[in-house]
């Protein structure tokens, strides 16, 4: 799509989405989350359910005008394209995605892929693939469960087009706040640098747990006064420590703000973030760990709406220096997006995996976390050596919700690729 009158502006991007769109104009930004069907579907169901979706979700329809001071969203009749890649694993798939950026100035600005195991132009598996302007990933996980419920023959009713995040935020400050944790002094970061992109793939890794497994953590991170989130940072920092040597491991961790607010799920922009900071993982307790981590999250939802507000008002005048708030909020070790617990509302998908994604950060881990249809799910996506980093998260989190605690026992709940 190139812009005209004829192409109606639908709204200006908000400050966070500015920013957002300042750094991929240097740096390509777009993750996919996977989707396994349960049975197979055309090129051509996918392509008209993937136009129902678009009539749901406003932004799924629009392109990016940078050609005014502050850029729009305008608007735009094209489809989402559907690609087909027969006899692939969904990883190789997904890790080729990372290689195509997509293009903001054309519409729209998401695709899908539709993967099968032998030729013709049926699949089981749909990655779809977002540009980071117009959603986060829990608004890629909304219209992932809507495009299934129009495969299965439902029609979700249209959306209204999702106010930026810093309107519906600005205004008097929350009545009451969780008190904040102090972590103990922590080692300075290593100033993170930019890996120009070259389109070279990323290696992706993923491991699973099983229902039981995975409703045992749970349950037992309750009564250790801990919560899921707080276990996966813990195993990820001993698991990282154990990889790298480190003894401070900073875990940078996405807060979505509609879960910390109370906002609509619309598919849209709606999160900041924070440096969960664990130290001597080696020498501590996971458990221990894990309260530590989850005291600390608690802190940063309480604080959500102000960090959400402070990264607004960077007010980056390019791309450089939009480059260089990103890469200050959130220089870690590891990057752990997790969108939480998701429910089957139709029987159309056996398991949702995302998100894969690079931001372009030399060494960065980013690690997508769902918990669909009972099992919790991790993939890994680096351009850097962490062979092995999910399995063994995986066998830590097992032994974690495990009866025998953490004493070493093999783990059984869990499987890796």
């Amino acid at each position: 799509m190139r812009h005209s009158p004829a192409h109606p502006v639908v709204r200006p991007l908000g400050a966070f989405e500015h920013v957002i769109d300042l750094y991929i104009s240097r740096n390509p930004v777009q993750f996919s989350l996977v989707v396994e069907l349960t049975s197979p579907v055309s090129a051509q169901q996918l392509t008209d359910a993937l136009a129902r979706l678009q009539q749901t979700h406003p932004l799924l329809a629009v392109g990016i005008d940078r050609t005014e001071e502050r850029p729009t969203f305008r608007a735009s009749t094209e489809r989402i394209g559907v690609r087909q890649v027969c006899g692939h694993d969904w990883r190789a798939v997904a890790a080729q995605e990372q290689t195509r950026p997509i293009d903001a100035d054309d519409s729209p600005l998401a695709r899908a892929t539709l993967v099968g195991d032998a030729p013709g132009d049926r699949g089981t598996v749909v990655l779809l693939t977002f540009s980071h302007q117009i959603t986060d990933g829990r608004g890629a996980l909304r219209a992932a469960r809507d495009l299934l419920a129009i495969l299965a023959g439902q029609t979700p009713p249209a959306r209204p087009v999702p106010t930026d995040q810093e309107s519906l935020l600005e205004g008097p400050p929350q009545a009451e706040r969780p008190t904040h944790h102090t972590p103990g002094p922590a080692a300075e970061p290593a100033v993170a640098t930019i890996r120009p992109f070259d389109a070279t793939a990323p290696s992706i890794e993923t491991a699973e747990l099983d229902p039981a497994t995975t409703e045992h953590l749970r349950s037992t991170a309750r009564a250790k006064d801990s919560t899921v989130q707080g276990a996966l940072c813990a195993a990820a920092a001993q698991a990282l420590s154990a990889l790298t040597g480190a003894e401070s491991i900073r875990i940078n961790v996405p807060i979505d703000l509609r879960a910390a607010l109370g906002l609509e799920d619309d598919v849209v922009n709606r999160f900041t973030a924070t440096t969960v900071v664990l130290q001597d993982p080696a020498g501590s307790a996971l458990w221990s760990l894990a309260q530590d981590a989850t005291a600390q999250l608690r802190a940063a939802r309480g604080a959500a709406r102000d960090a959400a507000l402070m990264l607004a008002s960077l007010n980056p005048t390019d791309a450089l220096q939009a480059e260089a708030a990103m890469l200050a909020a959130t220089t870690a070790d590891l990057e752990i997006t997790n969108l939480g617990t998701s429910a089957p509302d139709t029987p159309a998908a056996v398991a949702i995996w995302g998100p894969t994604m690079s931001t372009q950060v030399r060494d960065e881990r980013i690690l997508g976390v769902i918990t669909y249809a009972g099992s919790l799910r991790l993939v890994l996506t680096t351009h850097g050596d962490a062979t092995g980093l999910p399995a063994d998260i995986a066998s830590r989190l097992t032994r974690l919700g495990s009866s025998a605690g953490e004493g070493g026992v093999p783990a059984t709940g869990a499987t890796y690729g």
